[in-house]
């Protein structure tokens, strides 16, 4: 996978990938404390080197409870933890560099997924972020936007650029079970955040018809990934407990 800039993901995901690097205990049936998402970005939870990869995928992150994602993006839109840009053409970036990041890691998860559920899923993920790309990119085209990287200019964004290198770094190197247990769960962490961001987005641009219709879809898509990955997660854990081997071998 090519590595690219850690503010790539942190930026569409804002909070939802930094649930990685959380300190707690791994979910049993896909569900979690979403706060985790949100400690994960203070300084104290941040760390650099060997302990934070390891910690980005030991870790299971959060998982939004109660299964629904709507709850959890609406919290974090009214605690104002959201960083969405009030520019058409940065929000268009971070749109597009999340959904780049989501197909790469679908890629992988074809490549290194032990379960033809998971090799599935990450297909999906292709197949569905490549097309809702390619209307973002025709949008954007229309309005005169050649789309750039997207910068990291706050604390918080530099704290999950931090994350997500870590993260991007230690995924591929997981083969197998768990792999797809680390798979799915940044999935479901970073749909919850994308989840936010989008909705946040149709409230910022509430007045651009186009950009809201677009948005709508890609709400719609984004839940149902969401759901996806949420299921398939509760079953994998309990799946490879049962595959553990014995006597501490």
């Amino acid at each position: 996978m090519t590595r690219r800039n850690g503010w790539m993901l942190a930026g569409i995901l804002c909070l939802g990938g930094a649930a990685v690097a959380q300190d707690s205990a791994p979910p049993q049936n896909g569900t979690g404390d979403s706060q985790g998402m949100i400690r994960a970005g203070e300084a104290d939870a941040i760390d650099q080197g060997e302990d934070l990869r390891k910690q980005a995928l030991e870790d299971a992150p959060a998982t939004g409870g109660s299964g629904e994602p709507d709850a959890q993006a609406m919290k974090w839109m009214k605690e104002g933890l959201l960083p969405v840009p009030t520019d058409e053409k940065s929000f268009l970036e971070l749109l597009h560099h999340g959904n780049q990041m989501e197909i790469q890691m679908g890629q992988l998860a074809q490549k290194n997924g032990a379960s033809q559920d998971v090799k599935d899923f990450g297909a999906r993920m292709e197949r569905e972020h490549g097309k809702a790309d390619q209307k973002l990119l025709t949008y954007a085209k229309s309005k005169g936007f050649q789309l750039g990287e997207p910068e990291a200019t706050t604390p918080l964004a530099k704290a999950m650029g931090n994350t997500e290198h870590a993260l991007m770094e230690e995924l591929p190197l997981r083969r197998g079970p768990t792999f797809d247990r680390g798979y799915l769960a940044v999935m479901v962490g970073d749909h919850d955040s994308n989840i936010a961001m989008v909705m946040a987005g149709q409230q910022q641009f509430s007045s651009n018809t186009e950009l809201k219709g677009m948005l709508d879809d890609t709400l719609t898509m984004m839940k149902q990934h969401r759901q996806s990955a949420y299921r398939m997660l509760g079953q994998e854990t309990p799946r490879q407990a049962r595959q553990a081997p014995r006597g501490g071998r």
